[in-house]
């Protein structure tokens, strides 16, 4: 599903230009340079490619278009997460350590499925939180190249607009004898400034910043399901997971088995 609130920034941003380009003028197409583009975009991402290892740089532009994508986890994801929780308490309590593998295998989630085949090999609790750890901390800060690689890439763009500025200085000062010919140094050099703000603050940082903030939100739900596992391993009661999972979640958001059941008991913790 499509991401209403960047879908909504974006048209939002692109109207609020244009308005602002029409109101002032109706030759809009003067905003239009390929030469500016060109070398804007163009050097931003041939230096970036000198920088970084080709695989982050698609990994970062992937990224950037999953941006317009829904987040995967939300509030209602989590509750769902205390919910399976139990779930898996209880098939633990039916079936014994042999859970772990058959939750293993019918999980789609790879995290999950890691976590829950190191529990059937017979590691202790405290193992599987430092792997688990491990895991995620790794997966983390790997996926952050992306958001790092766009970050550059939005302090480049500004860069690249100084260059093209300098370029149409250049050409505008090899044609001062003919001032009807200055036009498209001048053109040149203040559209690749243009450029080069609009990629770095309306495209790269956001991107960025957006990119950073769903896997810090993917990170927190990784740790959720990691302790939940340890507790199950730890032998806690249901009850006890619930209220362990839920002093993770905000208030108003948390998951209840009396909810669900048309009680209203409060919680005991066992």
């Amino acid at each position: 599903m499509v991401s209403l609130s960047t879908v909504c920034g974006v048209v939002f941003g692109f109207l609020v230009i244009a308005l602002g380009i029409l109101h002032e003028t109706k030759d809009w197409q003067v905003f239009l340079s390929p030469s500016s583009l060109a070398i804007v975009f163009g050097g931003t991402v041939t230096v970036t490619f000198i920088g970084f290892r080709f695989q982050y740089v698609w990994n970062a532009f992937i990224a950037t278009l999953k941006i317009f994508l829904k987040q995967s986890v939300s509030a209602k994801t989590l509750m769902l997460d205390v919910k399976v929780a139990i779930d898996w308490q209880k098939k633990f309590q039916a079936e014994g350590q042999a859970a772990y593998e058959s939750i293993s295998k019918s999980s789609k989630e790879e995290f999950v499925k890691y976590i829950f085949n190191l529990a059937s090999t017979g590691y202790k609790p405290d193992d599987i939180r430092e792997f688990g750890t491990t895991s995620i901390e790794e997966h983390y800060f790997r996926h952050m190249q992306e958001s790092t690689i766009l970050s550059t890439m939005g302090s480049m763009t500004p860069a690249f607009g100084l260059v093209g500025t300098l370029l149409g200085l250049i050409v505008m000062l090899g044609k001062l004898e003919d001032p009807s010919k200055l036009g498209p140094g001048l053109s040149l050099a203040l559209t690749a400034t243009l450029y080069g703000l609009l990629f770095a603050r309306f495209v790269f940082m956001p991107s960025s910043t957006k990119v950073k903030q769903t896997l810090s939100i993917e990170r927190f739900r990784h740790f959720l399901l990691l302790e939940a596992i340890v507790l199950i391993m730890e032998k806690k009661s249901a009850m006890y997971i619930q209220d362990k999972m839920n002093s993770y979640l905000d208030r108003k958001e948390q998951y209840s088995m009396f909810a669900l059941k048309g009680g209203s008991a409060p919680a005991k913790k066992g």
